[in-house]
């Protein structure tokens, strides 16, 4: 990690995790202090607005150890009838009723700048928490307690660039 051992003791206690710094800890029982203090634990229910070609490949990736997608959703129903998944899908008008009845957590927005914030909105109005946002605009959930990755694929190329560029 490129800390210190102090400093990662250190963090690890601020957690409550118990151990000695001539013993150690026990891997196992670390390991699941730490899922249980970062929420790691439990497999978060996500769903993906935006069914185009980013948000169709993020679909194909449905699920992990963190999270499972149990909803896409897409305001081009002609897509919907098309697209061969076993996740559910449904039109955009749909948002904020699905997120609530299946109580999704965690939202994923594939969609064109131009309507990101609105999504964003009626997730949040459905319950939804946490946004990833791959859309070229900056999110601002209304809800301070709604957390918010603003994922901008081209601004990470350009400092790729940069950085190749310096080296």
């Amino acid at each position: 990690l490129g800390v210190g051992a102090h400093n990662i003791r250190k963090d690890i206690s601020r957690l409550g995790v118990a151990g000695s710094s001539t013993s150690g800890y026990e891997v196992c029982k670390l390991k699941g202090l730490l899922a249980e203090k970062l929420g790691f634990e439990k497999v978060m229910r996500a769903c993906v607005v935006g069914l185009g070609r980013l948000g169709s490949a993020v679909l194909q990736h449905s699920s992990s150890d963190d999270y499972k997608i149990i909803a896409a959703f897409d305001s081009n129903v002609n897509r919907l009838e098309t697209l061969k998944t076993t996740i559910d899908l449904f039109p955009a008008y749909q948002i904020t009723e699905v997120v609530k009845r299946l109580g999704i957590e965690v939202g994923i927005i594939a969609v064109p700048a131009s309507t990101a914030q609105e999504v964003a909105d009626r997730l949040v109005e459905g319950g939804v928490r946490g946004i990833v946002n791959f859309a070229s605009v900056i999110i601002k959930p209304k809800n301070e307690n709604v957390f918010v990755r603003n994922i901008d694929i081209g601004g990470e190329i350009r400092i790729l660039s940069a950085l190749l560029k310096i080296r």
